[in-house]
């Protein structure tokens, strides 16, 4: 087992990520192997294996990193869901699937289903997080609030991602001014008690 905390580790975790970027610019996922990111990484299968299990486990890693990355401090500190951290996760979003399909080559449907999920799970995870904020919930609560966060995540992983194909693409202050009141009006409605109980 590898110790995740030593500097040595961490370069060459890095230096695999970037290795499978880079390949992901020229390749169909399902026709990079391991091989082909050992030697962008300049490193041995083994020393592959060490720190991953597959490449599957890498294009996890890779797509959670550039999320986190993504996600300004404001939001991820947020107190409460505003209006203003609305537009920004809906923006974020639209901008982080964006890039993702211009930067690597997603005719793969495999990658691209694992990287749609895997963002809608942390999208989800991250609004969750603002909802549940200072601990005020009691527990039977945090089933609803595990609900609105994930029809909340959905809905705006949804639109920014129907957005990619509309003709008015480059307008994504319009795709902010479609969606945002949508799901503050749910949650509003969710918050003044027509929850399901």
């Amino acid at each position: 087992m590898v110790n995740q905390e030593d500097p040595r580790v961490l370069r060459t975790r890095q230096l695999i990520r970037v290795a499978f970027r880079v390949l992901l610019r020229s390749k169909r996922f399902d026709a990079i192997t391991i091989k082909d990111i050992a030697q962008e990484a300049t490193i041995n299968r083994a020393t592959f294996y060490a720190h991953f299990e597959d490449k599957y486990a890498l294009l996890d890693e890779v797509t959670e990193q550039a999320f986190h990355e993504m996600i300004p401090e404001k939001v991820a500190n947020a107190q409460e869901f505003t209006d203003e951290i609305c537009d920004q996760l809906i923006l974020l979003t639209h901008q982080y699937i964006v890039d993702f399909y211009r930067i690597c080559r997603m005719d793969s449907n495999s990658m691209a289903t694992l990287v749609d999920e895997k963002i809608k799970k942390m999208l989800q995870q991250t609004i969750e997080c603002i909802f549940l904020k200072g601990d005020t919930h009691h527990r039977t609560e945090r089933y609803h609030i595990k609900i609105m966060a994930a029809m909340t995540g959905s809905a705006i992983y949804g639109a920014a991602h129907y957005w990619l194909y509309v003709e008015e693409k480059d307008r994504t202050d319009m795709l902010v001014d479609i969606v945002r009141p949508y799901v503050m009006n749910g949650l509003g409605l969710y918050r003044n008690g027509d929850e399901y109980r």
